[in-house]
């Protein structure tokens, strides 16, 4: 009993085929005759009150729930031989044909019921909810047994599983008194939801939120390819990791706790302009080095303002070129192996473009946000080397490029100074010299655990040694060991735990990481040649943002200038991405996302274009092999009859 009350459990049975018997749409195809459920008699003995169970019989005010079906009925539960049965007229309805072996059955009720009280049954189908069931099935593979499991109300497991199952209501369905009990089928509305105020204020275990189904899902995806007992010990230590770290970083104050208040948040920032950022390329074929057809698209909404000057939307940069052309004509001649960077420098340098403009054309911009990372890693982007000579050199920005990508004024630049490393050096430091707090926004989950390893850094042992099962130096050399065992000297298993699930299982929603600063660009990877630019490349702060329970943490990145608006920068972050509903990533990006994005039915005539260009320019010229690159590039299908051997000769 608990203040009066007997307390509630919630019993679940793993179906097996003799019990869909109790289905009409399963009956046709069952070869055995039961038409009930089994129920085990210890959970008989804890469901009903000791006068029922002596009796071996109850009559139960039933409410079974299958997605949206609900059916209301009186069932009688009665013992058979040595179990118990849960019989009456057989659930009809062609929806509970996705049951299978091995779903789940949910009986919530008060402890000792002897009729008096209802019980809500829910069905859980893997076919219907597979992230549900797998989060059951996680969650109960140690506690059934014989197929059955008992879960009482002040248990982990219940606070868990009760989510799944509605409550029943509290008065019973008054059925018609005719004299005998057979069952009156009838239905009843759908139960009001709790509001939040009526919600259990229980605060989850890093147990218990690691059960939850979304989670359950990103750990398998990276887990994926480990054995099934490698799996469970993956889960453990995500466990015991997720566990100690946030522990540590409540008691060192590293957590910021984000209301939720839309009112007062945008009371706050009225009359203060937000920019957003992002880019989009079209899908060109590679032409020389890499011949780039971009649009950087700008969102700028002032919050309160009314009328059309409330939000503008700019094309911030149109880039149809050679970008590593040195020469205002032609296509560029020199090789390079790496395609892809050519194209992501590119990338990079456009859309940071856009940025410096923004800030440059709107001085009273109080927030840029930028969609993707703001200070990327730069090494890759240099001179291939062998033996200490340069094998390939990463082609310079053309003159025309550096005058798209550069503030004005800048001026002739020569050599190095052209090159992408240089250039994207400038636009960084326009970006910090901005008034503006300019900053990376990403939502995508990566793969690193850099962030993970800086907050380890930057904790100070003498902060944790009371908090910690171990001394710091031991604990610290284990932290890092088990979040990227690849990488570790001692004999450990697994995946590599990234900075996105590490941080989804530690914050909780509405709370976000303090900044650590991240070196992006270390010196004992930058070539010999570029470490006295690369040395200079800004560290980003860098945070994580939990806006909802069912999304990956947001990234935000800023620069070191604008950390001591960080709390103000992360509301405001949040807020947005709570705007949109079912998708927690702010919605200005989202806007200018779409607004930005070249879609195919453009990329195809552009890449026409660029290529025919090229072709008259090869014609004339006189350049055999050009031409002939172009020719198979514009034809549709190797089998056209320009590609035939000798049609030229």
């Amino acid at each position: 009993m608990q203040d009066g009350k007997p307390r509630e459990l919630v019993i679940v049975r793993s179906l097996a085929e003799s019990d869909l018997g109790l289905f009409s749409a399963h009956r046709a195809g069952l070869r055995g005759k039961q038409r009930a459920i089994n129920i085990n008699a210890t959970v008989a003995r804890r469901l009903l009150s000791q006068e029922r169970f002596k009796a071996g019989e109850a009559i139960l005010d039933c409410i079974c729930v299958f997605g949206d079906v609900e059916i209301r009925e009186r069932r009688r539960l009665n013992k058979s031989q040595k179990n118990w049965r849960l019989g009456g007229t057989q659930i009809r309805g062609s929806a509970f044909a996705a049951l299978d072996c091995k779903d789940f059955m949910l009986i919530r009720s008060p402890a000792g019921n002897d009729g008096s009280h209802p019980v809500t049954i829910t069905f859980i189908a893997r076919a219907v909810d597979p992230l549900t069931h797998a989060g059951l099935a996680s969650c109960l593979e140690r506690a059934l047994v014989a197929s059955m499991a008992i879960c009482e109300e002040g248990t982990p497991n219940f606070e868990t599983i009760v989510r799944y199952c509605p409550p029943p209501p509290i008065s019973p369905q008054r059925f018609p008194s005719n004299g005998n009990t057979a069952p009156c089928p009838g239905s009843v509305p759908p139960m009001p939801r709790k509001t939040v105020a009526e919600q259990p204020c229980h605060k989850r275990t890093i147990r218990e939120k690691l059960r939850e189904p979304h989670i359950l899902e990103r750990m398998l995806k990276v887990a994926g390819d480990l054995s099934a007992p490698a799996q469970l010990r993956f889960m453990d230590t995500v466990e015991q990791l997720a566990a100690q770290l946030r522990d540590v970083l409540l008691e060192t104050k590293r957590i910021v706790r984000i209301e939720k208040d839309h009112h007062a948040l945008w009371k706050t920032v009225a009359g203060r302009p937000i920019g957003f950022v992002d880019g989009g390329l079209a899908n060109l074929s590679m032409l020389g080095s890499a011949p780039i057809a971009a649009r950087v698209g700008g969102y700028v909404v002032t919050p309160g303002a009314r009328g059309p000057a409330r939000e503008r939307f700019t094309v911030l940069k149109q880039l149809i070129d050679e970008l590593y052309s040195h020469t205002e004509s032609g296509v560029y001649e020199d090789t390079f192996p790496d395609i892809g960077a050519l194209r992501d420098a590119a990338r990079i340098s456009i859309e940071a473009a856009g940025a410096v403009r923004m800030v440059s054309e709107h001085p009273d911009i109080a927030w840029v946000m930028l969609h993707g990372s703001l200070v990327n890693p730069v090494s890759r982007y240099t001179d291939v080397m062998k033996d200490g000579t340069v094998r390939n050199r990463f082609p310079d920005f053309a003159t025309s490029a550096l005058a798209e990508l550069l503030p004005p004024g800048t001026g002739s630049l020569m050599g190095r100074d052209r090159n992408f490393i240089s250039t994207h050096l400038r636009q960084l430091r326009a970006l910090q010299q901005s008034p503006a707090v300019v900053c990376g926004v990403v939502e995508r989950e990566g793969t690193t655990s850099t962030v993970s390893l800086a907050v380890l850094d930057s904790l100070e042992d003498h902060a944790i040694r009371d908090l910690l099962p171990m001394p710091p130096d031991l604990w610290k050399h284990w932290f890092r060991g088990a979040l990227d065992p690849a990488g570790s000297s001692d004999e450990m298993e697994g995946q590599r735990i990234t900075d996105s699930l590490l941080f989804r299982c530690v914050l909780e929603p509405g709370e976000a990481l303090l900044p650590v600063t991240i070196d992006r660009n270390l010196m004992r990877k930058a070539p010999l040649a570029w470490q006295d630019v690369i040395v200079h490349y800004p560290k980003p702060a860098v945070s994580y943002l939990q806006a909802t329970e069912w999304a990956a943490p947001i990234r935000i990145e800023m620069f070191d200038k604008d950390v001591a608006r960080f709390r103000e920068t992360a509301t405001l972050v949040m807020h947005c991405a709570l705007l949109l509903p079912n998708y927690a990533f702010p919605v200005g990006l989202d806007i200018v996302d779409k607004f930005a994005r070249i879609p195919d039915w453009m990329s195809h005539p552009v890449n026409t274009r660029t290529a025919v260009l090229a072709l008259k320019g090869a014609l004339d010229e006189g350049d055999t092999r050009l031409f002939d690159s172009l020719r198979r590039m514009l034809c549709g299908s190797a089998r056209e009859w320009l590609l035939r051997p000798g049609v030229f000769r």
